[in-house]
């Protein structure tokens, strides 16, 4: 088998190639997993792999691999592989990543070297990675050292047995048929794969095994075979009992005695392709939440740029999702104070990896809107954080909902502080006088018992106001008032509070002027309606002075009706207006003549003539007067 040479080694080399070449396909071959699966197989493999781009580039080695070269991770990735491993300036002939790159399939070939003066044989099995358009993205290399075995081989000088040894004891099937299909020779593998005993295996022909209808038919294997050499395939095997079972065939042309064979290796890959269907849905069913998922949801890189991003984008801030790729807010154009508060964060959940929780608010079209922002790290398989997700949900409603609940309570608050304060204060007049009038009633003149008396009724009948106001009120809040809109005369409405307050009026010598249009009529409740014109008239009066003039207005426009109370009294500065109508803030003040009010008038007049689809304005000028007009739908379709 030595053959004596000039060059020994070069001849040495070139008979255990031959060699090598009859015992490639009979090597077990690892499953190099797929993309989702790289990270698992880099790491644990036993064999040295290594991944390339379609230049030949390092970029990822396993711990076997640094082993066996005993370099470091950085020496390694960025540089070329033929070169960092071989010594080339160019990839060795043996080389099938370009048949890779052409026919985007899985390939091998045989590569030997010397190495600290030993021959020393790898097979190289090489298997795609595509992208999403079906082009090659990276390869992943398994490097197999499979010289123990040929100098297994060698030192003991019985390759049949040691061939058979490999045929029965693999983990995968072998076959070997001639160019019809007839079988010529299997493993025991084989037949329980396919549930067949070797005598009835036997008869068989690849086309009663095979469904070609999963792959490429025998005739068209053949031709692959004759002329790459190989071919490497899927399809689906039919078992005994029918059942289908998918495989991956690796067949290889061989020529002896001037005959063409076939040996195919045959891995089961049921488990595999159960576990690639469930990964496929789980992305699926993961991508469709994702992207059909009405928060907006982004990740970032360490730099703060997104590398992803949800069609919420569209719908919540207005921007296409691919517009942000690759870039950061700023280059974005947000707001610089919102893009250094967003980096802030984000810097904070890389630094802590750990959930980090902000609230924000932006401006989209004018509106603005709330956002929880959650940012999730995530760690890669080495434990480090090389992107985060970020989940920003809209919680404007939720912050409307709050401030609501803000309001009613300090509705509430001041509700309460009337009942507690203003209810009180008349009291404090009446009782003194009461206890007097009661303790010295015989003793005291007419007029004193009258002055007593009056000022007794004049505190009952606040009292009376605050308490009706008060009650009205929670009923409004509680909806327990009926609304029971009709067809209403405003003139009559107006007329008998004009009556029900005249004494008030003539009191303080108050000229009361009434113009109203032909039509007078309003759809409205009359019940709050009265108490509308009721309070708002009765502030006229207080709030004018002795000698002066009240104005009342009633009239039509297309679709309402409108009536205005227009006084020349006090007036309303700009400020004070502001707090008219809202219990939490409430305005009040004493009349011309010091008459006492609670401010629960105006909220009143508010809420009723909201309820009846109306409006209330106030046009005020300190110390020359005010106008309050409400304005009403004339019918029911108004």
């Amino acid at each position: 088998m030595y053959n004596e040479s000039n060059d020994p080694l070069k001849i040495r080399v070139q008979e255990l190639e031959n060699e090598i070449e009859r015992l490639r396909e009979l090597i077990p071959r690892e499953y190099i997993a797929e993309e989702h699966n790289q990270s698992k197989s880099l790491i644990n493999s036993k064999d040295a792999v290594s991944v390339i781009d379609t230049n030949f580039t390092l970029i990822e080695v396993n711990e076997k691999l640094l082993k066996g070269a005993d370099l470091k991770r950085s020496e390694l990735i960025g540089t070329k592989c033929y070169n960092i491993f071989y010594g080339l300036d160019k990839p060795c002939e043996e080389c099938v990543v370009p048949k890779i790159l052409e026919s985007r399939e899985p390939n091998s070939f045989l590569k030997s070297n010397l190495e600290n003066n030993k021959i020393r044989f790898e097979e190289k099995y090489l298997s795609p990675i595509l992208n999403k358009k079906g082009n090659v993205e990276r390869i992943i290399i398994q490097s197999k050292d499979i010289s123990s075995y040929y100098h297994l081989v060698d030192r003991i000088g019985q390759r049949e047995e040691f061939y058979k040894n490999i045929f029965e004891s693999a983990g995968d099937a072998f076959l070997v048929h001639d160019g019809k299909g007839n079988l010529i020779e299997f493993s025991s593998r084989l037949s329980e794969l396919l549930e067949y005993t070797e005598e009835e295996l036997s008869q068989l022909n690849i086309n009663n095994i095979d469904d070609a209808s999963c792959s490429m038919d025998l005739d068209l294997r053949i031709k692959e075979m004759e002329a790459s050499g190989f071919a490497l395939f899927e399809t689906c095997l039919i078992s005994k009992s029918g059942k289908r079972i998918a495989v991956e065939v690796s067949a290889n042309l061989i020529r002896f005695s001037n005959t063409n064979i076939y040996f195919v290796a045959i891995r089961n890959i049921e488990k595999r392709k159960i576990a690639e269907n469930k990964l496929q849905e789980s992305e699926e069913r993961f991508r469709t939440l994702v992207e059909n998922a009405t928060d907006l949801i982004m990740r970032f890189d360490v730099n703060h740029k997104h590398i992803f991003v949800n069609s919420a984008s569209l719908q919540i801030l207005k921007i296409k999702p691919e517009k942000f790729i690759g870039k950061t807010h700023q280059e974005m154009g947000f707001p610089k104070d919102k893009c250094d508060f967003w980096e802030q964060g984000i810097d904070i959940a890389f630094k802590t990896k750990k959930l980090h929780c902000v609230d924000f608010s932006i401006v989209v079209e004018g509106k603005v809107l709330h956002f929880e922002w959650q940012l999730i790290p995530e760690f890669n398989r080495a434990g480090e954080c090389e992107t985060l997700m970020a989940i920003a949900r809209d919680i404007t409603a939720r912050k409307r909902s709050e401030e609501a609940l803000s309001e009613a309570v300090k509705a509430k608050d001041k509700f309460f502080s009337i009942i507690a304060h203003d209810l009180k204060n008349p009291f404090n007049a009446l009782l003194p006088i009461a206890k007097n009038l009661h303790q010295n009633c015989r003793k005291m003149s007419k007029d004193q018992i009258f002055e007593a008396s009056s000022i007794i009724h004049s505190a009952a009948n606040l009292e009376y106001n605050l308490l009706n106001n008060l009650l009205e009120w929670a009923r409004s809040q509680m909806g327990k008032i009926k609304h029971d809109p009709k067809q209403i005369d405003l003139s009559k409405l107006m007329e008998s509070n004009i009556q029900l307050h005249q004494t008030k009026a003539d009191r303080k010598n108050i000229f009361v002027r009434v113009i109203k249009g032909a039509n007078t009529m309003a759809f409205a409740d009359e019940y709050m309606l009265d108490t509308v014109i009721r309070n708002l008239y009765s502030n006229a009066i207080k709030f004018t002075r002795p000698g002066g003039n009240i104005q009342i207005r009633i009239a039509q426009s297309e679709s309402k009706s409108i009536i205005s109370i227009e006084d020349d009294g006090l007036g309303i500065s700009e400020e004070n207006q502001k707090r008219l109508f809202r219990i939490d803030t409430n305005y009040t003040r004493v009349g011309t003549c010091e008459e006492s009010g609670t401010g629960l008038g105006l909220i009143l007049c508010q809420e009723f003539v909201a309820l009846n689809n109306g409006s209330i304005s106030l046009e005020s000028t300190p110390e020359k007067g005010s106008v309050f007009t409400v304005q009403l739908p004339i019918n029911q379709q108004a």
